[in-house]
């Protein structure tokens, strides 16, 4: 039957030419398509690291200084811990910590560099974020390798814990295996002579999964290092349980505004991850941005669309005869169907293959949109597949219905009409 068909492509070549040349082109850019939405979309679906669904923060604040005393300035510390250990008990809370340095959907970030003992010239600069233990469990982050030490996770360990992104281990240390660096240090060239703080040397406990601040960036090295306690300035991040997480900033902040201004504090916010991520997008410019970008890309997909479909809609309509006479000669209507749509997919396979051509060519030029996500050959022949599943779908609806509304009239009725 294939043979059949190709045969008959080719017979009737001079007629197919243009419809393989548009099947050609439409390909192409339906391919740069997909795959410029796909850096966007394939990123934003990439996991950051760490999980903040049903995760809250709250930020204590301090009064202003005229509204302060010397007593209560004096017992801050002990107001602070009477608060914090609050939220732990307040219903619906699973888990709390604090933590400063790199927040996400903030815009609030810290930088600093380590490098490797066996090679000082080599200073790899990654995100830093200071953080109590229960950080991990607030976040649920699980080690590729290694595991925290609660209890040594502390500044006063000497080589200091810390533990590093995926990225950052690979880039510190150039190892076969991931595995390897837990064990290794490593120092910050910056404290090297400094006499407030002596301690330089850091040692992997445990390597995390690949990190990144917000959504729509790439992955950056990160390193994580101890802190003792929570303390007043920190952000305080929650995970609540799932069964009360609808309204539970507001529940929150209704019973707990009155017993957080206690001494010199105040409750200044409490808001879910969500939300931050939302304002955050807005504020950065990435909805509008990505708006932009989806209202283009559906315009020319619903061009594509009907330019397709008109194309093969009317190509059927004109062969009308040439149905009725194939019926007439013994072809049952599902025969002629399936011929029928055959004839369109091989014309969109062999214009499958130029196009493959083009968009390999356009990809080693380095010519397609890879802001956020890498470019590779999963997802180069992943976009194409996509493509071309795409304007297979538009080629069967585009000769499905005429042609079996031109199945439905009598071969002879049409064999005369013609």
């Amino acid at each position: 039957m294939w043979k059949q068909l190709f045969n008959q492509i080719w017979n009737q070549r001079r007629a197919n030419t243009w419809l393989w040349l548009e099947l050609a082109m439409v390909t192409t850019l339906l391919w740069y398509g997909i795959d410029l939405v796909y850096n966007y979309e394939g990123a934003a679906r990439l996991p950051k690291g760490y999980d903040t669904d049903g995760v809250f923060d709250l930020m204590v604040q301090t009064k202003p200084l005229e509204a302060i005393d010397g007593a209560d300035n004096e017992r801050a510390g002990e107001d602070f811990t009477y608060l914090y250990n609050l939220i732990k008990d307040y219903p619906g809370v699973e888990e709390v910590c604090a933590y400063y340095g790199s927040v996400p959907y903030t815009g609030e970030s810290m930088f600093e560099g380590y490098a490797p003992h066996d090679d000082s010239t080599h200073v790899v600069k990654c995100y830093i974020r200071y953080v109590t233990p229960s950080y991990f469990k607030v976040f649920r982050l699980q080690p590729l390798a290694g595991q925290l030490d609660e209890e040594h996770w502390t500044p006063a360990e000497f080589p200091m814990p810390v533990l590093m992104s995926a990225d950052l281990v690979d880039s510190l240390f150039h190892l076969p295996n991931r595995a390897d660096a837990v064990g290794r240090t490593c120092f910050n060239p910056y404290w090297l002579n400094n006499k407030d703080n002596p301690v330089t040397s850091y040692r992997v406990t445990a390597v995390l999964p690949r990190h990144k601040l917000n959504d729509y960036e790439r992955y950056e090295p990160f390193i994580y290092l101890p802190v003792s306690k929570a303390l007043f300035w920190q952000h305080i991040a929650l995970r609540v349980a799932p069964a009360h997480v609808s309204g539970f900033a507001e529940r929150f902040r209704c019973d707990m505004q009155s017993v957080f201004d206690r001494g010199i504090f105040y409750l200044d916010y409490i808001r879910p991850y969500s939300d931050m991520k939302a304002a955050y997008d807005v504020q950065q410019g990435t909805v509008n941005y990505l708006n932009t970008v989806y209202s283009i890309a559906a315009f020319f997909v619903f061009n594509v669309f009907l330019c397709v479909l008109a194309t093969f809609w009317y190509r059927t309509r004109k062969r009308r005869c040439e149905i009725a006479l194939r019926m007439a000669m013994g072809s049952s209507r599902m025969q002629v169907m399936h011929y029928f749509l055959a004839e369109g997919l091989g014309l969109l396979l062999l214009a499958a293959v130029p196009a493959l051509i083009v968009a390999f060519n356009v990809q080693m030029a380095d010519l397609t949109v890879h802001t956020l996500v890498d470019v590779s050959w999963g997802r180069f022949f992943g976009c194409f597949l996509g493509a071309v599943a795409l304007l297979a779908c538009i080629i069967v609806l585009g000769i499905w219905y005429p042609a079996r509304r031109a199945m439905r009239i009598q071969p002879a009725g049409a064999l005369h009409d013609e």
